[in-house]
């Protein structure tokens, strides 16, 4: 008979938790959801300058001013501390030199801090991109503006979501 009772109230702990009413979750689809409205890179150093930097970052597009507007973010870590990166907006992929979209450079560029990293951001007026390819290139330096220290390939973002 105890055996019966402790199987009835274990069965009762059991199923009672289900009976709870738990909110349910809802992802918002709307232009401002951040994930789902920007384009996103990762960079990285190209080959040719593996083993002399290794530098590693992110990059995202988000669309300001109702789509008016784009805005740039990039964040590189794994740097020579003091030093100050421009970087590039533009169409195309790694390495294959398409058209400049956007410059980051002066106060806009890249100043890594005595922990190796930076983050910048620039704003400029360009429609948000839909469609195309983009890449984002660290440079160098403003002296050294053919040599790319980091970059970065965008994916755009999962637009089938909205």
């Amino acid at each position: 008979m105890k055996t019966r009772i402790g199987q009835f109230a274990l069965l009762s702990l059991l199923t009672l938790p289900a009976c709870v009413r738990r909110p349910v979750a809802t992802i918002s689809a709307e232009p401002d959801n951040v994930v789902a409205s920007r384009w996103n890179a990762t960079l990285s150093t190209p080959t040719d300058m593996q083993g002399i930097i290794q530098a590693q970052g992110r990059s995202w597009i988000t669309s300001v001013d109702g789509g008016r507007r784009t805005r740039v973010d990039v964040e590189l870590s794994n740097m020579v501390s003091g030093g100050q990166h421009p970087w590039v907006l533009r169409a195309g992929q790694c390495r294959s030199g398409g058209p400049e979209l956007a410059r980051a450079e002066g106060s806009n560029a890249l100043r890594i801090g005595g922990d190796g990293r930076a983050r910048a951001s620039t704003e400029f007026d360009r429609a948000f991109p839909t469609s195309g390819d983009y890449v984002v290139e660290v440079l160098a330096s403003s002296q050294n503006a053919n040599q790319v220290v980091a970059c970065g390939n965008f994916a755009p973002p999962n637009l089938s979501a909205r």
